[in-house]
């Protein structure tokens, strides 16, 4: 079987607590999660103006004040004569961070991280890739990019739980004016760090 990636979206608290042990940056409140991710609202912004000025995705404004923003955009896929061959896509964020963790959203949320947007789309569209790697600095373990290979010894699964440490590089001046000064050097440090932000599983 040949060896696939993977994006996963997981809302177990006690899975973001792993994450956190491993990264040696704690788990806060619930509360200053959600102010830190409020702070991010306007470079999601930015990178939602990115998708829909640059790479052709459209706003498709939500009824629901709980979004943050909505947008979609054809399917990367054409049939024989050149026509989408699927379903439009859909990306939305939340207003607050605790949507993410409301057990009647889970699905909405699975919906929306474990489709080709993420597994396909990111590939090619920098904006995409932007938003997972933010919010893996802001909520550690929510979403993480999957690398599964079946060997003689069992299945691998290697868990990226942190975006390169490049990529923190070049966002350095956004990611302090969210986080602060101590908190970004210590992404950094973990995001630098392969036992940090990689985990392995391996079952028989």
């Amino acid at each position: 079987m040949q060896p696939r990636t993977e994006v996963v979206f997981s809302s177990d608290v006690a899975n973001m607590d792993a994450w956190a042990q491993r990264t040696h940056i704690p788990l806060t409140t619930a509360e200053a999660l959600g102010a830190t991710y409020a702070r991010a609202h306007r470079w999601f912004q930015a990178l939602r103006l990115a998708l829909v000025r640059q790479h052709g995705w459209t706003d498709s404004p939500s009824p629901d004040h709980r979004i943050l923003f909505s947008i979609e955009t054809s399917s990367i896929w054409r049939s024989s004569v050149g026509l989408p061959a699927g379903p439009k896509h859909q990306l939305y964020l939340p207003v607050h961070a605790s949507s993410f963790f409301s057990p009647e959203r889970r699905v909405q949320w699975e919906m929306v991280f474990h489709s080709d947007i993420f597994e396909s789309v990111r590939k090619i569209c920098p904006p995409i890739n932007d938003i997972l790697y933010l919010i893996q600095c802001l909520l550690t373990g929510l979403v993480t990019v999957v690398f599964e290979e079946h060997l003689p010894q069992g299945i691998h699964r290697t868990s990226r739980g942190l975006p390169p440490v490049a990529w923190v590089n070049e966002n350095e001046v956004a990611l302090t004016e969210i986080f602060g000064v101590s908190h970004f050097a210590a992404l950094r440090k973990a995001c630098g760090d392969t036992k940090a932000s990689y985990m392995l599983q391996v079952s028989r």
